[in-house]
């Protein structure tokens, strides 16, 4: 992507349609798409919905449940939500489908006549923990890869890094969120730094480091200690923020950088320490999410992926070390790395803070240009030769098993969970 993008036609009047359990990059989206003249038709099923006024309205078969698993007998829903909505006048004026979280939602979109984009904002087996399921998620995202007119992606490096290691997909794109929604810049005006991110934060460490800062010029807080409730206006008023990250990438940590907020972070080795001591990023893993941390994933890697090191191993350094450096703060530019805690606070004496947010803002100005290219190369990629479906409704098949042999080469079975593909 990007590559020649700025020669592409300009694409406007295509709607999208999203029904997904977070409300943040479908926010992100909206903004990012809106000054390009697409529309995002938003039926979100977040328990935060709310707090945007998105809240799915109407929306048949699809649920708080069962959206994300699918249900206990996923075939059936996908039959049945295709059947709802093969006729509906809304969504014959549909384009294409975004998934975010959670990607594999897109296996009930499959029969229709759109694009899809996957774009993993977490592990990508989220909903498909059980091996048999997740070994035929593996198919059907090869298969929605294969169909030029869609995009499996992430939205941080990890997770693209770790498709392609269980799914040989060579072609990953890195779609970041970009979160100008928070409208607002560093202006320093408040001694303490923050300790963030606002939840996961391992209260052995926070003592480690109080106890470090005693010593020191320096006060720290965490965020929800100082704010139980806070605006971003509160967050652009301290000095810097110390991550103990709970997750390798974050939508809270990329509004910090999208505000230029100087971040502190331990070094990957440190890290790797951390995790194998105190399980500091007890989300990395499903298996850590579960409170059941494993040497190794239910599934054998791709054949094609040159690491054999497994990404769910908690209980290796290396491993745990190969992985992390993949983490959103590791990979963007200007975040300071410390390998200890009185590194960190001898970095933060010695820091020019005003240069490094100066810097981080230059590099966000870089990243939406870039991302904005990379938006326009995909909609090409979806939408070349056919018009918005608003003007012109897409020929569609009516009947599920045939819109899926025609889609995908796919037959679903007639029991709840099982699928084969022509050539696969």
């Amino acid at each position: 992507l990007g590559a020649g993008a700025a020669a592409t036609p300009t694409y406007s009047g295509y709607t999208f349609w999203s029904s997904d359990f977070h409300i943040s990059p479908i926010a992100d989206l909206k903004d990012l798409f809106k000054p390009l003249g697409m529309h995002i038709i938003d039926k979100s099923l977040s328990g935060h919905c709310h707090l945007k006024k998105t809240c799915a309205k109407n929306l048949r078969v699809l649920t708080k449940q069962n959206g994300i698993s699918l249900g206990r007998c996923p075939n059936n829903l996908r039959r049945d939500f295709f059947r709802s909505y093969v006729s509906d006048p809304q969504m014959t004026k549909v384009d294409a489908f975004l998934c975010h979280h959670a990607c594999g939602l897109c296996e009930a979109f499959m029969p229709f006549n759109k694009s899809l984009i996957v774009v993993a904002s977490t592990r990508y087996e989220i909903g498909r923990h059980e091996p048999k399921r997740w070994v035929l998620w593996n198919q059907n995202l090869r298969a929605i890869a294969a169909n030029p007119r869609n995009v499996v992606a992430a939205n941080n490096r990890y997770d693209a890094e770790y498709i392609k290691y269980f799914t040989g997909i060579q072609n990953v794109p890195v779609l970041p969120n970009f979160c100008a929604y928070t409208k607002v810049h560093y202006a320093p005006s408040k001694d303490q730094i923050l300790i963030g991110p606002g939840r996961g934060i391992k209260d052995v460490l926070h003592q480690e480091l109080q106890k470090r800062a005693a010593k020191s010029s320096f006060r720290f807080a965490r965020i929800r200690d100082l704010y139980p409730h806070f605006e971003y206006s509160d967050l652009v008023k301290h000095r810097a923020i110390v991550l103990i990250p709970y997750q390798v990438s974050i939508m809270s940590i990329f509004e910090y950088y999208r505000m230029s907020i100087p971040l502190f972070v331990p070094s990957p080795d440190l890290l790797s320490s951390w995790q194998l001591r105190y399980r500091v990023m007890d989300e990395r893993t499903w298996a850590g999410v579960f409170k059941n941390p494993k040497r190794n994933s239910p599934l054998q890697k791709d054949a094609s992926y040159p690491v054999a090191l497994d990404p769910n191993n908690e209980f290796d350094h290396d491993a745990i070390k190969y992985w992390i450096k993949f983490a959103d703060f590791y990979q963007w530019p200007h975040i300071v790395q410390f390998n200890s805690w009185e590194e960190l606070l001898t970095k933060l004496a010695s820091a020019d803070l005003n240069e490094i947010s100066r810097k981080m803002q230059a590099f966000n100005i870089m990243t939406k240009e870039k991302l904005i290219q990379d938006w326009k190369a995909i909609f090409h990629k979806m939408f070349h030769g056919i018009p918005p479906a608003a003007q012109q409704p897409r020929p569609q098949l009516r009947n599920f098993d045939q819109a899926m042999a025609a889609q995908y080469n796919a037959k679903v079975s007639s029991s709840c969970v099982g699928e084969s593909h022509h050539g696969a």
